[in-house]
């Protein structure tokens, strides 16, 4: 994935219409699985527009994030390019 995408652009996705998160410096748009998510809506929708490593560590294993959340990866951290 070659996508860049900052960490205040992430943080504008904070809400049920457009929902990203960020899971070892991927970012992940997870507004279609907010309604399956198996913790509930809201749990997912706290971890929403911030780097959610830790809090995504702390409920599931490594082999979660390579079998479920491929589909919904949109791009990387990074920082802004300099003009």
């Amino acid at each position: 994935m070659s996508k860049v995408i900052t960490a205040e652009e992430v943080a504008k996705h904070n809400t049920a219409d457009s929902a990203w998160v960020i899971v070892e410096g991927g970012v992940y748009d997870v507004t279609d699985f907010l309604e399956d998510h198996p913790g509930g809506k809201k749990v997912l929708l706290k971890a929403c527009g911030q780097d959610s490593t830790e809090k995504f560590h702390q409920f599931h294993g490594a082999s979660v994030l390579k079998k479920t959340a491929k589909p919904f990866l949109i791009g990387k951290v990074g920082e802004a390019s300099k003009l």
